[in-house]
Order: structure tokens, then sequence, then C-alpha cells
């Protein structure tokens, strides 16, 4: 079948990609101007453009049209014959007890049940994993089918339970941690090559899976923008100056407000408008009401990137400076939007988020800043506007780092080398 952008189905004006998850149905489909068969393969419940928040949709976008894949193929059970793994699932969650238990996604059991199916489509192809895991179904039956597995990562397992465990890594079953962690050593073991989006995802694989560094390679991500909508933009020489008033506006793109710092960006926004700085805050994503009812705070709520894109492009567009202060993350992939259309970003020191300002413009700051420092910082733009224009022309003239093309291009001398 064909994967559109939209699930409910209406089409944006781009081309959609070869989606082989119904390969048992004869319906896969290959691109003849692939050098290799290869898949980039995801799990989500999803089937759209926000499945990992779009960088399997993304990824598989680009790769199709240079010629790097054939297509994705999405892992998450779904129709009638998944209902074994859900029963599966539902037992093991009911062994745990009264409570039950968290995690079976990350147990041998699923990863078997998700894989076997799509395997057979996979015979003699590249396959790209998107995600941690490959189960011992997998290795026992990969090589009789001439797959060659490869990963590619925007953060290790160890990571994951380690830096969102006070978030949404807190409640998963401790034996289901270990046994994941095992499989991922094994996978990583097995791979003769390891993609990551990190400098310190790569560090972690030698440090705590015992790779040699010789098969990491570090591939900053995209952007999960769809390229062909930015065309008209890229026909642009030089940077635009935003229109209307001289305030400065700082955007925060996150469905995490708490542990993507949205309150101490508040706050310090609310202090220097009490000093009668003409300051502002956009937020896209989630937002606690205290905040979006704060002064020179605009709020457009969730917004749908299947069927808003051009809406989403125009509002980021309008910000001056982004700004994420995460206390925990893996990749850091939503500021690559800010840094794809040209807005320099202010972020925290934390996962891949250096190396994702490394390809745009912008600061890296203290995971523990203060709100009053914060706002020391954004004062001093706003005092100093030649330093503003100095970031924004730096942002707007590497915009094209932070695009899939960059990855497309960087993945295939992974995979050639």
């Amino acid at each position: 079948m064909r994967l559109s952008l939209n699930a409910a189905g209406s089409m944006n004006p781009i081309a959609t990609i070869p989606d082989c998850s119904e390969q048992q149905q004869g319906t896969m489909q290959t691109m003849p101007s692939a050098k290799r068969r290869a898949f980039v393969v995801g799990c989500d419940v999803k089937r759209d453009i926000r499945v990992f928040s779009g960088t399997t949709y993304h990824l598989a976008q680009q790769g199709v049209e240079d010629g790097l894949l054939t297509g994705m193929i999405n892992l998450f059970p779904k129709g009638l014959g998944a209902w074994r793994t859900y029963a599966r699932a539902g037992l093991w969650r009911l062994s745990g007890g009264f409570h039950g238990r968290h995690g079976f996604k990350f147990t041998d059991g699923y990863l078997n049940s998700i894989w076997k199916s799509a395997i057979p489509a996979m015979a003699g192809a590249t396959v790209i994993n998107n995600f941690q895991l490959f189960g011992s179904y997998f290795w026992q039956s990969h090589r009789a089918f001439g797959i060659q597995p490869y990963f590619y990562i925007d953060g290790t397992l160890t990571e994951y339970f380690g830096h969102y465990r006070e978030f949404d890594a807190a409640e998963i079953d401790k034996t289901a941690i270990r046994d994941a962690l095992a499989l991922e050593r094994e996978g990583y073991a097995s791979c003769r090559k390891i993609a990551v989006m990190s400098k310190r995802t790569a560090a972690n694989i030698i440090q705590h899976y015992a790779v040699p560094q010789h098969k990491i390679h570090v591939v900053p991500p995209g952007a999960n923008i769809p390229e062909p909508l930015l065309q008209e933009l890229d026909r642009v020489a030089e940077r635009r100056c935003r229109p209307g008033n001289n305030n400065f506006v700082v955007g925060f793109i996150g469905l995490y407000p708490e542990r993507k710092g949205l309150p101490t960006i508040a706050e310090a926004i609310s202090l220097l408008r009490s000093s009668g700085y003409d300051i502002r805050l956009h937020v896209i994503g989630k937002c606690p009401p205290n905040i979006a009812q704060q002064g020179g705070v605009t709020y457009f709520g969730l917004i749908d990137k299947s069927i808003d894109i051009k809406r989403f492009i125009d509002i980021i567009r309008s910000i001056d400076l982004g700004c994420m202060l995460s206390r925990a993350e893996m990749a850091g992939v939503a500021l690559m939007e800010f840094l794809r259309l040209g807005v320099p970003i202010i972020a925290t020191d934390v996962g891949g988020i250096p190396d994702i300002i490394g390809l745009g413009a912008g600061q890296v700051v203290p995971p523990e800043i203060s709100p009053r420092d914060l706002a020391q910082y954004f004062a001093q733009l706003m005092d100093k506007p030649e330093r503003l224009t100095e970031l924004k022309d730096n942002a707007w003239r590497r915009r094209h780092n932070a695009s899939w093309r960059r990855v497309v291009k960087e993945l295939t001398t992974v995979l050639d080398g």
C-alpha cells in the first residue's frame, strides 16, 4: 500500500513513499532508483508522519527520493492477525499482580511476534532499524533470508531507562528492562555498523555495550518537515527580516512542557516584561493553563503536521529564537525544525543537543539554568541586536544542515563504506 502524510486520508502536495507493512498481502512496492533493496523499520501505533515524532517517515521519504531506500516498514501489530500479540500482552501484564506491570514492548516475546511476520518481505535486503531491538527470532533467522541488519537510533536503552526514569520510564518492569538490555547488547554486537544521532550515544555504546568504536557512526537527525514544502523558502538567497513590530519572539515546541523546561522559559519572559522589555513567547504543543494565560504568551495548541504543516512553518518563521531547556533528551529532534527554517536556538547541554546546535547556530546552556540567568541571555540579545542578527544570519546560511537530505547522504556513506 502507499503511505500518505495523513492517516485520515487527505493528502499533502508531496510524494508518498512505499510502505511495506502489509507485505503478506503481496502489496510491497519497490523503487527502481534505489541502489539496493533497503528498508528503514519503525514500530509505532501511528502510520503517518508522527511515527517516532516523524523520524522514521521523513527518513524513509528522503531516502526513497534519493535512492538509498526502497521504503519503510512499520512493525506495530495491527489487523486481525495481531490478536495473539495483544492476548500475550494482556496475560503478561496480569502476571504482575493487582497493579499489573509495564513494558511488554521491550520483551523478547513481543519482538519475536512483530519481526516474524515482517522478515519474509525483507529477504535479501538491507534493514535499518530505527529502534533499539531486533529480538532472538530475528537473529536466528536473518542470515537464512539474506538480511543485512543495521541500526540508526536516537539513543540507547541504557540512556532511556536512566535519563527518563522520573518521566515515562518510571513504571517499566525491572525484569523487562534487564532482558531488553541483554537483547540490545546482542543486537549491537551482531550488526556490522551502528549509526547514532549523537556523540553521547556513541560513547554510551562503547562504554556500556563493549562495541568497538570503528562500528559506530554519528549522524545527527534532520527536521521533520517535508522538503518539497521548503523549496520556495530555499530559493531565497538572504534571510528576510521578520515583519511586524520590533519585539523579540521566543519559540517553544514540545509535548512535555515540564521536562523540556517551559516553566523556566515562561518565568524568564515574565521577568523581562516586568522590566519593560517587549518580549513574547510562542508555544506549540502542550502548555500548562497558567503559562498559556500569562502576558506575552501566545499558545497555538497542538498542531497536527500531517494536515496543518504550512501553518506550523509560518509560526516557526515568525520566531526570533527557539528555546528548549530539556532535563532529559535523547537526540532533541524538535530543535531541528527551528534550524531547518533558519531560526537559531538556545538549549541545554543534554543528550544530542550539542551535536544539533553544532549544525546551525545558537547557544548551549547548563540544564540547571535559572529563569534569571535565561532572562539575562535574552536581554543581551535584545540590547545588542547586531548579535541577534549575526545568529540569525548564521542559522539561515546553515539551514540545509538540518535536512534529511544531509542525513541520507551521510547514511549512504556509512552503508557503502
